[in-house]
């Protein structure tokens, strides 16, 4: 392992394990092997198993890639001259070879493909002519080469996933596989002044470097897709948890969660867990192949150690981000202006998920395995509309009122209005809000209320049905509540539901479809009469949204925090020990410190009070009155209006107050007083804040 810190320490290459198993035959004559959807007539394409298993060579007839997509490879550098990567190498268009001048003044003289970091010299190349070479290192650059984009089809060794790049070779390693921060960061300086489109990362290393974060922020918010290899334990093979000790770059997201690497961890032949990966909620998003992987080899007749332009065995974490970049060259491709953050949100989003074959480890290999097909094939949602641009805000109605959902501009004006249920239902509507699909889009999820089915109604922002199921037996009719969070930490949203009233809490988990993922969490262990109040959120820091829920009317006020697994986190009272009216609860993090806050409020016949607590029921604030001289409670929840990272409180009048809706910042400080449908209008209704 390396360490990063202001001192220019080693970084060791640590996501690649050799086994090497050069393959002889690659010299006969070519003979054409047929791989899922497109024959090709690459010698070696019989041995890269993993081509058909994240299904490349179906998605080769959607596209090869394109020569126009520049791809950074910071690494060991490149064989340039290999007969499967030269036409793919990136050529500076500003500079002329070899005439010893910065034509295009950047800094680098004659850098045609690239920069030497490691020798600072423009041969961005592995020299195994170096005493003391490691063979895995002169290989690692030109593997990782392979793997995104050696040439397809063309009668001679294998395929990378695309077929068709540019390939921009960093060398910042030496020939035993050593470098530093320093390096890393010029590379990434290089490659954002230079055009790069995508960098790969396929080392890591301990230490955090704040210099390299932010190098990496200034890649991301340049536009460039940076991936980077979880990385493989070196003191065992069993892998680390990414989760307990951080591992960079893969690690280097942004401090409050941004999503600026895709992290990726290996899987084996079968969909589990390559025992050699390490693993984690927070850094690692999706998985790729990484056993028994064959791709390019440094080449060079001189040396008895490189004679064979193919093979290897490799197995790591570093062949499997290679195999993303492919894939997000072939999306990009076929959607040049995707941004980064689309190409993610792709990638992540139409991955296969594995969780079933990885039961320690749910929610721990990103969203599933990669299937580049998928990838390929999946559309984002068109843009929201000018009008749902607008939206801020969403109203629901309470019992004694139709089932409608109201949706609000800034300054609170009706936009538009939508039923839920049947108009004749008057038995509530209980709401969360949430991107449940991975469109980038916020969904409107309806829970009917007590005396209805326990009927889930998924909407768009437009008011337009998407999907629906129902949660428990469809003879039930105590109502269903919802919440909506990455229960799992696969940065997929699930939805929570919880029988509304005459039972005993316990919750389920779904997907939008509303296919059940998890079964009977136990949230109180009483039988209510009422129903409970639920939310949902990271109160941990833990990657995973925990549930947290408020004891009904009739019952002692408590608040409990429950983990998927059906364990206490917290159990605390936030209002006095004789108030048995119901507790309301909000989830937000109102401050930016990635630690989400319990907000609290009574429901009915009482006070206005806010207060907030942490999950272990540590007071924050002492509370305050949200409407002055008012006694019959008020409905909460927790929102980031605009996207600044900090979660505003909004609240509503549970009646006899008219329709006034509030909005708090974190400080809790009135922002906003809305008025929807005018002054003095009585509409008992509940409030929610549109998150982007």
């Amino acid at each position: 392992m390396f360490h990063f810190n202001k001192k220019l320490s080693a970084i060791i290459i640590v996501c690649l394990i050799l086994t090497f198993f050069p393959l002889s035959s690659i010299k006969a004559s070519p003979v054409n092997f047929h791989i899922a959807g497109l024959a090709v007539s690459d010698i070696g394409a019989q041995e890269q198993w993993y081509l058909d298993k994240i299904q490349a060579p179906d998605a080769w007839l959607e596209t090869r890639g394109s020569g126009s997509i520049v791809v950074a490879v910071i690494d060991t550098g490149i064989d340039l001259d290999h007969p499967d990567l030269r036409s793919n190498i990136w050529k500076n268009p500003a500079e002329i070879p070899d005439n010893n001048i910065d034509d295009d003044n950047n800094g680098f003289i004659d850098d045609v493909h690239g920069w030497n970091f490691m020798d600072d010299n423009n041969n961005p190349q592995p020299n195994p002519q170096k005493k003391e070479h490691v063979k895995i290192a002169i290989n690692h650059g030109t593997a990782v080469a392979g793997v995104i984009a050696a040439q397809g089809n063309n009668a001679f060794a294998g395929a990378g996933v695309a077929w068709q790049a540019k390939l921009m070779s960093l060398k910042v390693f030496n020939d035993q596989g050593d470098s530093d921060s320093f390096l890393v960061e010029r590379a990434i300086q290089y490659a954002i002044d230079n055009g790069a489109d995508i960098i790969n990362m396929s080392f890591v290393g301990l230490g955090y470097a704040s210099s390299l974060q932010a190098k990496i922020k200034a890649a991301y918010d340049a536009g460039i897709l940076l991936v980077a290899a979880a990385g493989n334990d070196s003191t065992h093979e069993n892998g680390a948890s990414l989760d307990m000790v951080e591992s960079f770059p893969v690690c280097h997201d942004g401090p409050s969660g941004e999503n600026w690497i895709l992290g990726v961890a290996a899987v084996d032949e079968n969909d589990k867990r390559a025992e050699f990966s390490n693993y984690g909620h927070s850094c690692v998003d999706i998985s790729a192949p990484g056993t028994n992987i064959n791709s390019s080899l440094f080449h060079d007749n001189s040396d008895d150690d490189f004679h064979e332009y193919f093979g290897g065995n490799f197995k790591g974490t570093s062949v499997s981000a290679p195999q993303v970049v492919g894939a997000a060259i072939l999306l990009k491709a076929l959607h040049p202006n995707y941004t980064n953050k689309e190409l993610m949100q792709v990638l992540i989003g139409s991955a296969d998920n594995i969780d079933s074959l990885n039961p320690s480890y749910v929610g721990k290999l990103g969203s599933g395995r990669l299937n580049v097909l998928k990838a390929v094939q999946s559309k984002l949602i068109s843009k929201e509309t000018e009008e749902e641009l607008k939206t801020k805000y969403a109203l629901s109605s309470k019992a004694g009122d139709e089932p409608k959902v109201w949706l609000l501009d800034a300054k609170g004006d009706v936009l538009r209005e939508f039923y839920a249920f049947a108009p004749a239902f008057k038995g509530g509507i209980n709401l969360a809000l949430g991107d449940i699909d991975n469109d980038g889009m916020t969904e409107i999820v309806a829970g009917a209320g007590f005396g209805g089915g326990p009927h889930v109604r998924i909407f768009n922002l437009s008011g337009e049905l998407e999907y629906q199921f129902f949660a428990f037996d469809e003879s039930n009719r105590n109502g269903v509540l919802v919440a909506v969070g990455d229960i799992d930490g696969d940065k997929k949203n699930e939805i929570i539901a919880v029988e509304a009233g005459k039972a005993k809490p316990t919750a389920r988990i779904f997907d939008k479809n509303g296919v059940m993922i998890k079964d009977d969490i136990e949230i109180f262990e009483n039988y209510f009469q009422n129903s409970i109040s639920l939310s949902v959120g990271d109160v941990n820091r833990d990657g995973r949204a925990e549930i947290v829920a408020g004891a009904p009317i009739g019952a002692r006020a408590q608040v409990k925090v429950i983990d998927t697994a059906g364990d206490i986190l917290g159990n605390f009272s936030p209002f006095e020990y004789n108030f048995y009216g119901k507790v309301n609860i909000a989830i937000g993090d109102l401050n930016n410190d990635g630690w989400s806050e319990v907000i609290t409020s009574k429901d009915s016949y009482s006070d206005s009070k806010i207060r907030t607590f942490t999950y272990e029921g540590r007071l924050l604030s002492p509370g305050f009155l949200a409407y002055e001289n008012y006694g019959y409670g008020i409905s909460l929840s927790s929102g980031d209006r605009n996207s600044d990272k900090e979660y505003e409180i909004i609240t509503a009048p549970n009646g006899k107050h008219e329709t006034e809706i509030k909005v708090w910042d974190k400080n809790l400080n009135l922002t906003a007083s809305l008025f929807p449908f005018g002054k003095n209008v009585y509409k008992n209704v509940s409030a929610y804040i549109i998150t982007r």
